[in-house]
């Protein structure tokens, strides 16, 4: 003979199963969530980082450009080519006539030519 369940047992069952699957599910919820959490902060990571290279790249262009202007800064603005001739030429020409030393001509055709 079957035996018949009472209408308190019945409930008390699908209650438990219920709680069962609200437990289960939000145990679920909870790992998706975390997932998600760590999937964020991963793109904000690499957005950080992608951030700091352009940054680097901004930076490294920037000094590329100061270096530039240093260099033309330091180079001599005054001369051109023939101007820079013809004084090494009259320096030439003292240095036969006695006025000037072979060193004090070399110092000063150095000095003219920015070396």
């Amino acid at each position: 003979m079957r035996r018949r369940r009472s209408l308190v047992g019945t409930m008390a069952t699908t209650a438990v199963v219920v709680g069962t699957a609200k437990a289960v599910g939000g145990a679920m919820d909870g790992a998706a969530d975390q997932k998600a959490a760590a999937q964020q902060q991963a793109a904000a990571q690499q957005q950080q980082v992608a951030d700091l290279q352009t940054q680097q790249a901004e930076l490294a262009a920037q000094q590329q450009a100061l270096a530039q202007q240093q260099a033309a800064a330091a180079a001599p603005a005054a001369d051109s080519l023939d101007d820079q001739l013809v004084q090494i030429q009259k320096l030439a020409a003292l240095k036969d006539q006695g006025v000037l030393t072979e060193e004090e001509f070399q110092a000063k055709k150095k000095q003219i030519l920015g070396i």
